[in-house]
């Protein structure tokens, strides 16, 4: 049996994913490469947490509590 390098398992792997239309393997796979990049599980927000989220947001804005990407790294380098 022919063992394939990294690469071309990956390209096999996509290929195999384009073609796919489940849902629940999709999942699995998801779980698997945020388990092995130690990542949080992505959780859907509701669409009262979009509506909370978009009225903070705007609140937010309105008091002009808004910082810009440089003084956001300046502060978490502090």
């Amino acid at each position: 049996m022919r063992h394939l390098n990294i690469d071309e398992t990956k390209l096999k792997i996509i290929e195999q994913l384009i073609i796919l239309n489940d849902d629940s393997v999709f999942e699995k796979v998801e779980i698997l490469i945020n388990e092995s990049l130690q990542r949080p599980k992505r959780t859907k927000l509701t669409k009262q947490e979009l509506i909370d989220r978009s009225l903070l947001s705007n609140i937010v804005i309105e008091n002009n509590d808004i910082y810009s990407n440089d003084q956001v790294e300046k502060f978490a380098n502090k």
